[in-house]
């Protein structure tokens, strides 16, 4: 992750902002998934992985909804396959995963959204021959990406 130099000497942060000081927990409800994709387990990953990510980041701390000073909903508006790779005899090999989503995250103190209905997108591919394993990782190795962008965006992106 690259470093972002201030103006003052030896001063740098790892992010490009932070959160504001009165937003010290999360809450995360269950993520909704109106993609159709169907894949049940889809939504249960993406929000145990969201709420892995903000525990691990520890920049917001992940509470209950009556408690937390903001909120972020995710909804899981498309999953998609797409054809990236032809062999020479024009046979697919390798297909890649989107997974689109929307979130809106809202500062319950002040009772206004930060961001609302935002786009984060998660991509990634899986060799053909490794049959439905594959896409299932493609499919987790995505919602992870995707994941990253929406801790990025809720914690850093001021």
């Amino acid at each position: 992750m690259p470093v972002v130099l201030s103006g003052c000497a030896g001063c740098y942060s790892f992010r490009g902002g932070s959160a504001p000081a009165h937003l010290k927990t999360i809450a995360i409800p269950p993520v909704d998934d109106i993609s159709g994709f169907g894949r049940g387990t889809v939504r249960e990953e993406l929000y145990n992985i969201l709420v892995r990510k903000f525990r691990d980041d520890n920049s917001l701390r992940v509470a209950d909804l009556s408690e937390a000073d903001s909120r972020l909903e995710v909804t899981i508006t498309s999953i998609r396959t797409e054809r990236l790779n032809l062999s020479g005899n024009e046979l697919e090999t390798v297909r890649g995963i989107v997974v689109d989503t929307r979130a809106t995250f809202t500062d319950n103190v002040r009772h206004r959204p930060v961001f609302q209905d935002r786009s984060f997108s998660g991509r990634a591919q899986y060799n053909i021959n490794q049959g439905t394993a594959g896409e299932n990782q493609a499919i987790i190795d995505a919602l992870g990406t995707l994941s990253d962008a929406v801790l990025l965006a809720t914690v850093a992106d001021w």
